[in-house]
């Protein structure tokens, strides 16, 4: 059993596809800091359109929000310690409750709202899913991508990612689509 890896450049959506798309996809549409690499940031937005236009399912939970969340506020963080020139500052005592840290989450907000519009809040399913498999997965890949991985089976839902750990590990059945070339 392995993945079905598909290149999302060459995928096009059915009606009856069922997406979760990874916090990375979230970064590349609804994070301005991270604003890099504008080839993925126009494919996934290409590819997110087709999946509109066709109503399209994406679900979406509180563990990715958790995560697109955090990685704003970090990266935010890591730019106010370059502008302030505070190498050593402390995210927690430093940045935390500072007026940039207000804005910055303000703008969270509206990225979330944003989100969530286009989304079907999905829970986490935690008391259905095997645990045993989460784990096992851990020896090649981190919690959460394992723990999507899992959600995904059961749910019979396509993982939109650029995440690489996603193609490297390719023990399961869940279909990945990324950007392959």
């Amino acid at each position: 059993m392995a993945a079905n890896i598909i290149d999302i450049k060459k995928y096009s959506p059915k009606t009856s596809d069922v997406f979760f798309f990874d916090n990375n996809i979230w970064m590349f549409l609804f994070c301005p800091l991270g604003n890099y690499n504008r080839n993925k940031q126009k494919c996934f937005s290409s590819f997110l359109q087709s999946v509109q236009s066709l109503n399209c399912t994406i679900f979406i939970n509180s563990l990715v929000l958790s995560e697109f969340v955090n990685r704003y506020l970090r990266l935010d963080f890591e730019l106010w310690k370059k502008e302030h020139q505070q190498h050593c500052a402390n995210f927690k005592l430093d940045y935390i409750g500072t007026q940039r840290y207000s804005e910055t989450v303000e703008e969270i907000k509206v990225s979330l709202r944003n989100i969530l519009k286009i989304c079907e809040k999905g829970t986490d399913n935690f008391n259905t899913i095997n645990l045993d498999n989460v784990l096992k997965h851990l020896k090649e890949i981190d919690f959460n991508d394992s723990y999507y991985l899992e959600l995904a089976k059961l749910s019979n839902w396509k993982i939109v990612t650029d995440d690489g750990d996603f193609v490297k590990y390719n023990k399961h059945q869940v279909d990945i689509l990324t950007i392959l070339t």
